[in-house]
């Protein structure tokens, strides 16, 4: 549930925009390894591992961010089409001239 002044995290442009960012960082950091492997630097490889390491964790505690949103649809559901109460006491339809 949203608080006054606060955007929800699914709706976080800057949220979302972090974790494109850790994405990024690290298919760059992937390749370097593999880099260093195929280039017989076995020592240069392993050095990247706790920076890979890293950035993983940090996606997966982003992603637990981002799924912690248990905001129910029907919430944010906008429903412009009469009830059935409305339809059933003729209250739900309108002629054209009051659309």
């Amino acid at each position: 549930m949203e608080r006054a002044g606060q955007i929800s995290p699914m709706t976080d442009p800057r949220l979302e925009d972090h974790v494109v960012g850790l994405e990024l960082q690290l298919v760059e950091l992937v390749e370097q390894q593999h880099r260093a492997e195929v280039q017989h630097r076995p020592d240069d490889a392993a050095k990247l591992e706790p920076e890979i390491a890293g950035i993983r964790q940090e996606m997966a505690a982003t992603a637990e961010v981002l799924s912690a949103d248990e905001t129910d649809p029907a919430d944010e559901a906008h429903v412009l089409a009469p009830t059935a109460d409305e339809v059933l006491d003729g209250g739900g339809e309108q002629t054209p001239s009051e659309r």
